[in-house]
């Protein structure tokens, strides 16, 4: 049997992972934690895994997957701390830069989004392990493991001392020592989902520059992080591409500002979002120096391979100018009402 536990790349996910395969071993013997994230991914998990119980350990589940844990009727953990604290973690304990921990967060955020509102799911947030015994009990009797409390705070008393601790909250002496535009870069792509809550609707995201990537250079040398402006001479290429962020299922509009100089007037751009397949694309030309807005429409929904990219392409070569992106401005649509969707569904049929 498969146990799903969700949640941020954080400190608190990895603790629920330890908690529910402790108290697992506990009650009934024979658990493996196992990292999951696609269906191929499961059906490896239950070929290979010789242990009667396995853990999901699941920090970016694909859209489907989502879909099926929240239908199956069955319990399973959410661990949703402040997407900062998991940044932290990222840079910290992993080593991430801050675009890479930024990606990283904000593709988990919104995996696990749709995840915290399904009625079998068990919410857990920094605030809700302060008292980690209390949480550890939640946990054992969301899963009906046979377990009294006194057995549960010795498994949460030995994790503690392995050094595995829920330690939740931000460290804001960290946070402060970012500069301006990092905060902004981190709020911009985080803020929506730390403000949000189950019913409500998602504020705007924001992808800045330093999250995407300079295309067209050397295949077998990294491409570079946006830093500024870029080059236009050249071949027609890929001039800029990323930042391979997941996004929530549903309709989306996205606003890409562009700034071009004088001599790029005349010259065609594509502008492109893909999720394993594109979603959307449109055509710019401009007409001198000028700050140009691309607008995209597309649905995230299961046909989704792939978190989300956006590209910039020319369609011939150019001989000089010079491309700005400003930023890639995110903004979930409005879902139409059932009541509408029936009516027109009715009308196109009679």
């Amino acid at each position: 049997m498969i146990v799903f536990s969700l949640g941020l790349p954080s400190r608190l996910a990895d603790w629920c992972d330890a908690v529910i395969a402790e108290l697992i071993e506990r009650s009934s013997g024979g658990v493996e934690i196992v990292a999951l994230k696609t269906f191929d991914d499961v059906a490896a998990a239950v070929i290979r895994s010789s242990a009667s119980q396995i853990i999901g350990s699941c920090r970016q589940p694909v859209l489907r997957l989502q879909t099926e844990i929240a239908g199956a009727n069955r319990p399973f953990v959410v661990a949703v701390g402040d997407p900062r604290t998991a940044l932290r973690d990222l840079i910290q304990r992993m080593g991430y830069d801050l675009p890479g921990a930024t990606r990283e967060v904000a593709s988990s955020c919104a995996a696990v989004l749709t995840l915290t509102a399904a009625p079998n799911a068990l919410v857990l947030s920094d605030s809700s392990v302060r008292d980690p015994v209390a949480a550890a009990v939640a946990i054992a009797r969301h899963f009906a493991l046979p377990l009294g409390e006194e057995e549960v705070g010795a498994t949460v008393a030995a994790l503690a001392q392995a050094g595995l601790t829920p330690e939740g909250g931000v460290d804001s002496g960290w946070w402060d020592q970012l500069d301006t535009r990092d905060q902004a870069l981190v709020n911009g792509a985080l803020a929506a989902y730390a403000g949000f809550s189950p019913g409500s609707k998602l504020e705007p995201i924001t992808w800045h520059p330093e999250l995407f990537f300079v295309g067209g250079g050397p295949p077998e040398q990294p491409a570079p992080a946006v830093n500024g402006p870029v080059d236009l001479t050249g071949r027609a290429r890929c001039l800029v591409f990323g930042p391979y962020i997941n996004l929530p299922p549903g309709a989306w509009s996205a606003n890409v500002v562009l700034g071009f100089s004088a001599e790029a007037a005349g010259m065609t751009f594509v502008i492109e979002a893909d999720s394993g397949t594109i979603l959307a694309h449109t055509r710019v030309t401009p007409s001198a120096e000028q700050i140009i807005e691309a607008n995209l429409h597309f649905t995230i929904d299961e046909s989704a391979g792939s978190a989300v990219e956006i590209r910039i392409l020319t369609e011939r070569a150019a001989f000089e100018g010079r491309l700005a992106l400003g930023y890639v401005e995110l903004v979930s649509l409005a879902t139409v009402p059932g009541e509408t969707q029936e009516y027109l569904t009715q009308l196109l049929r009679n």
